[in-house]
């Protein structure tokens, strides 16, 4: 636990913040939020909010308490997005949200988690040109690293998801997305690995947005011959950050690939929320600090 000040006072006027999704304690978010209110001298708290509730409840509930703003998780990303009053254009393309905010006792929606994903590839490699991508997963996170991926270079994009009963709806989504930005969006069946050793052949990035390779499913989300035939000069990205180095990284890093885990994209992702809600810019420097130092 990083303990943000001493003597820390709660007024009549401190504005509430939180997660609601299950599971949701184990989340870094209220660390970064609350350092993010220290940072700006913002009266206000972020509180984890473990729910199995009706989406429509969830709703009523921060309109009802007056909830400043919330970020969602599993399972609540896509099921509240009929729920909002307004929709950001980012939020309408991907069809899921992870920010929401209460204005003007309006319900507005939005994504911060594929503009969080680039931002944190970016800083970390600010050289590497990703212009041909392989993306395995198909929901909402991927989604949303697959939107945001035009307004950083991204040309084509190959999409490898299980063929289930989502497949569709995921193929027209990515079909809206790609003639929005004018951008190449092909969807394979996972289980082709024909077609997945052809893409990562000339891929200039490949990640992982399944949870294979979370701690209670653990595993590769390839075969991991696999992982040896993509080119070297090729970054491997988890989205998982909880282990901090899934086997898949694991074993890239063995082959010589630069790789990156999901705590970029969740600090990154976090400021952006951050920003929506208070229009205060947050200086994320500080807060990989002090996860690293804790973590």
């Amino acid at each position: 636990m990083i303990v943000l000040e001493e003597n820390v006072m709660i007024s009549g006027y401190t504005a509430l913040y939180g997660l609601v999704a299950h599971p949701a304690h184990h989340s870094l978010s209220p660390m970064i939020h609350n350092l993010g209110f220290k940072q700006h001298q913002i009266d206000a708290r972020y509180l984890v909010f473990e729910s199995q509730a009706r989406p429509q409840d969830v709703a009523r509930a921060i309109l009802t308490l007056g909830v400043a703003g919330v970020n969602l998780s599993m399972p609540y990303k896509q099921s509240l997005v009929p729920l909002m009053d307004e929709l950001m254009p980012t939020a309408q393309l991907v069809g899921a949200i992870n920010t929401v905010a209460l204005r003007s006792g309006k319900l507005v929606g939005t994504n911060t988690d594929g503009d969080g994903f680039w931002r944190a590839l970016q800083k970390r490699y600010p050289n590497l040109a990703s212009q041909q991508i392989v993306i395995l997963g198909g929901g909402g996170a991927a989604l949303a690293v697959i939107e945001a991926a035009a307004r950083y270079g991204v040309v084509t994009i190959q999409v490898f998801k299980r063929q289930n009963t989502t497949y569709a709806a995921v193929e027209q989504r990515l079909a809206k997305i790609a003639n929005h930005h004018s951008m190449s969006i092909v969807l394979h069946n996972y289980a082709d690995e024909q077609a997945l050793q052809q893409a990562l052949s000339t891929a200039d990035c490949v990640i992982n947005a399944t949870n294979i390779g979370m701690v209670n499913t653990p595993g590769l989300p390839m075969a991991a011959p696999l992982i040896g035939q993509i080119p070297m000069t090729c970054l491997v990205a988890d989205l998982i950050y909880a282990p901090r180095q899934t086997a898949f990284l694991q074993l890239a890093a063995r082959s010589g690939h630069p790789t990156q885990n999901g705590l970029g994209m969740l600090v990154e992702q976090a400021a952006l929320s951050f920003q929506f809600w208070t229009g205060q810019v947050l200086q994320t420097d500080p807060i990989y600090h002090a996860l690293t130092k804790e973590f």
